[in-house]
């Protein structure tokens, strides 16, 4: 991420990681992001941003709900889960 967007004040990240449900026509979802993934992907965002106040929106399956909120949790302050 860090090779891609110079560092400055992001105050937003959104999301949308692999599932992996392998459906027809969906690109880049063959295997789901898992928590070290996940994990990797919050951290190198903390380091780029220069922002003291940031959020992260990660959409994923119910079956990452998990990994997500750890991984969250391993960088963020607080973590809200929302379903629809």
């Amino acid at each position: 991420m860090s090779s891609l967007l110079p560092k400055k004040d992001y105050s937003l990240m959104i999301a949308d990681i692999p599932y992996g449900f392998r459906l027809a026509g969906s690109i880049n979802d063959e295997e789901p992001f898992k928590y070290n993934q996940l994990e990797k992907m919050i951290k190198d965002f903390a380091k780029l941003t220069s922002a003291s106040l940031w959020r992260v929106v990660i959409f994923h399956s119910r079956d990452q709900s998990y990994s997500v909120s750890k991984a969250l949790r391993s960088t963020c302050h607080a973590v809200e889960g929302l379903t629809w």
